[in-house]
């Protein structure tokens, strides 16, 4: 019984059981009502055929005969519907005989003309009324329905007052036997006493069906759930049929699968940003290391270079240039690293103020260190743009986009540094006319320590950190940073702030 099924399957039959045990209660109650309703109509017409005819016998005032006996079961009608022959006559010397169909075990059923004494007017039937308290009874003026039994024999009986100017004059009684009631419902509880093993096999079976049919969307949702569960795959979804509880069921577990996807895929997302963070972090471990240590290893080598023997002023002259060029590297690696450390401290991007975006160019220019190369242009259209956002910040993302464009662009090359309006944002564009960038690099622009050209040992080549700062900064004042560029067309960084 701990199965659902069981018991649902039990309580289904107990149901029907129930509803069976009720109809054969009910049934044979209906049937046996029926049935004496068409006696109590036999007996109503056979008592108002009596008491239209005298007592003394003979014809009465319609030429009713006074033999008026019980005709077959179930065929009781209305006098108006049939009419007895006027004309018939009882065989002549036998005034009062009986026919054989008014005779049951030698009992007279011809109905009783019984005066207010108790003498029986109708003569040859019985010497005294058949039921004496229905009697009294009719006496008094009411009308009785009852039962007497007769040589072990049962049968309905009706007493009616005959009223004469209003008052009661005799009573007539009419009796008719039970045995075709009784056989009839004794065929009725035999035949449900058969069919109860019938009833009981289509109650166990129909609520077996019933039970199967109303679990099948639970088989469905289970059969679904455990698919879920062995190929762990949450996009699955139950299929919704009516608009019964179980489809509300399906509605209620498909939301579920769906929060729990969204649950389950936030959560790979953040763990496989969490990777990615860790592999960054690691890398920029070791290349900040790396970075750290080549400006190290010069300072070291020179002071060695200088404190062992005898140098000349020239040679130690060299080698405080070289230091001091080492020491300035591992300077503006120390603030790189102090920016990006801001940065994952969600600590740029403050202290916003509004700034013309010609002072920005200017300021940029006047930071980036003076060289000889390709000549830089300002565009900015229309004048008096102003952006929102950090000065100093916005100034080293314009200073490090103009010297690698500087880097990479030929003499002979531009440099155009623009400005316009779009709707609140303001684009930001620096662009060159250099060597240009390879596709496959492009994605990975904008990494730490990210550098096109691999090789660290290149006094050019900078620290690879110049990108990842722009991006940073950008991406701290609600903005973006893209980079397109072809191989020998050049590269333009396209950036966008919010306006004032």
């Amino acid at each position: 019984m701990r199965s659902l099924r069981a018991r649902l399957i039990l309580l289904n039959a107990l149901v029907l059981l129930t509803l069976f045990g009720a109809l054969g209660i009910i049934l044979p109650w209906i049937v046996r009502a029926s049935m004496i309703a068409s006696v109590d109509r036999e007996l109503m017409f056979r008592t108002e055929m009596a008491s239209r005819r005298p007592p003394e016998g003979g014809r009465g005032p319609r030429g009713m005969p006074d033999n008026v006996g019980p005709r077959p079961f179930g065929t009781g009608v209305s006098p108006n519907n049939s009419e007895p022959d006027p004309n018939r006559r009882f065989p002549p010397g036998q005034p009062h005989s009986t026919p054989p169909s008014q005779l049951i075990e030698g009992i007279d059923l011809r109905p009783l003309v019984i005066g207010l004494d108790g003498r029986v007017l109708t003569p040859g039937v019985s010497p005294q009324p058949w039921d004496e308290k229905a009697f009294r009874a009719a006496v008094s003026g009411q009308a009785q329905w009852t039962y007497t039994e007769i040589k072990e024999m049962r049968f309905r009986v009706l007493s009616r007052p005959l009223l004469r100017q209003g008052q009661v004059s005799e009573v007539v009684q009419a009796m008719h036997p039970l045995q075709e009631v009784e056989r009839a419902m004794s065929g009725v509880s035999i035949a449900l006493l058969w069919l109860s093993p019938f009833a009981l096999l289509c109650a166990i079976g129909g609520s077996a069906l019933l039970t199967r049919r109303a679990l099948q969307p639970v088989q469905q949702i289970a059969a679904t759930a455990e698919k879920i569960g062995a190929q762990e795959d949450l996009s699955r979804r139950l299929k919704i049929t009516g608009e019964d509880e179980f489809a509300h069921l399906s509605e209620t577990f498909n939301g579920m699968l769906t929060r729990l996807q969204k649950s389950f895929d936030e959560q790979r997302r953040l763990i496989e940003q969490q990777k990615k963070f860790i592999d960054q972090q690691k890398r920029f471990t070791a290349d900040a290391s790396h970075e750290l240590k080549t400006p190290l290893a010069i300072i070291k080598a020179n002071t060695s270079l200088a404190l062992s023997g005898s140098p000349t002023a020239e040679e130690c002259l060299v080698a405080i240039r070289e230091i001091d060029e080492a020491a300035s590297a591992m300077t503006r690696l120390t603030q790189d690293l102090l920016i990006l450390a801001r940065s994952d401290a969600g600590r740029l991007g403050q202290n916003r103020e509004k700034l013309p975006v010609i002072n920005l160019f200017q300021n940029a220019l006047h930071r980036v260190s003076v060289k000889e190369g390709a000549r830089v242009q300002i565009h900015i259209d229309p004048d008096g743009l102003c952006v929102e956002g950090n000065e100093e910040e916005l100034t080293r993302v314009l200073v490090n986009l103009i010297e690698n464009a500087q880097r990479y662009t030929p003499p002979e090359g531009s440099i155009t540094l623009s400005a316009y309006p779009e709707g609140d944002r303001i684009h930001l564009e620096v662009r060159d006319t250099g060597i240009g960038i390879a596709p496959e690099h492009l994605p990975h622009l904008g990494e730490r320590f990210y550098r096109v050209d691999t090789s660290r040992t290149r006094p050019s080549g900078g620290t690879g950190l110049g990108l990842s700062i722009c991006k940073s900064i950008i991406e701290a004042h609600h903005g973006t940073l893209r980079i397109e560029s072809a191989p020998g067309e050049g590269t333009v960084v396209k950036m966008n702030l919010r306006r004032l």
